[in-house]
């Protein structure tokens, strides 16, 4: 995935965006060629060199036996940016989006002791109360029964956030404005609602980056004109 430095989604927030997400596509190269599942997954941090993303899906899915290297999209929150959100005029329409992929060696498990410990984990991920304690043993067992584990034992994790940051700061909280109004706007929107999680994004690291950078160029400006050079910051 092509990621500008400033697009940059740190890789550290793989279990923040799991948790908000809940799910994503596995996506393997098979005999037939590319094939993608959506599933939901659950992320064990402590396992292997860089993690564990584990799930399952139906036997019949011929995908479970594309073991080997594989991807796992996650999809963060994304949003239509009409020429109109800007605070200044002439711009053009545009999508901001945060997404991860996840790179790993995919496993199958068939064994249902292993099937019944992820269950337990997506599901102990979930707000509900709900235990798997609820199925009968008759039920939990043919509910196994269809389906085969999947792992992805991680290998490496690039996140991209495409969140207005090479815009100016201004700009950036008339942006948020603009996804917060459409959020709460009683008539039907033209357009999907905006997460919170977007409008957040934009008001923390993108306005962070763009001050940033703002306060960096106005440095070189600044010692430009005093015939210095301009200093660093650290931090």
């Amino acid at each position: 995935m092509y990621v500008p430095e400033h697009f940059t989604y740190d890789a550290g927030r793989l279990g923040a965006l799991l948790h908000r997400v809940g799910a994503g596509d596995l996506v393997t190269n098979g005999p037939d060629g590319l094939e993608a599942t959506f599933l939901p997954w659950s992320l064990d941090p402590t396992a292997g060199e860089h993690g564990v993303l584990r799930s399952h899906m139906a036997r019949v899915n011929p995908q479970w036996h594309d073991q080997g290297p594989a991807l796992v999209i996650l999809h963060g929150p994304d949003d239509y940016i009409d020429p109109s959100d800007h605070e200044a005029p002439g711009q053009v329409p545009t999508w901001n989006y945060i997404t991860m992929h996840v790179r790993g060696t995919l496993l199958a498990h068939e064994d249902p002791e292993w099937i019944i410990g992820s269950l337990g984990e997506l599901v102990a991920a979930q707000p509900t109360g709900w235990t798997m304690a609820e199925l009968s043993p008759e039920r939990l067992s043919g509910m196994v029964a269809a389906i085969v584990g999947v792992e992805l034992r991680i290998t490496s994790i690039t996140g991209k956030a495409k969140m207005s940051q090479n815009r100016p700061s201004s700009d950036i909280d008339a942006l948020a404005d603009a996804l917060e109004a459409r959020r709460t706007q009683d008539e039907e929107p033209r357009y999907p609602r905006p997460s919170m999680q977007a409008v957040e994004y934009l008001r923390g690291p993108s306005r962070e980056h763009a001050l940033a950078r703002e306060q960096a160029v106005e440095r070189a400006r600044t010692a430009k004109k005093s015939g210095k050079k301009p200093g660093r910051t650290i931090g």
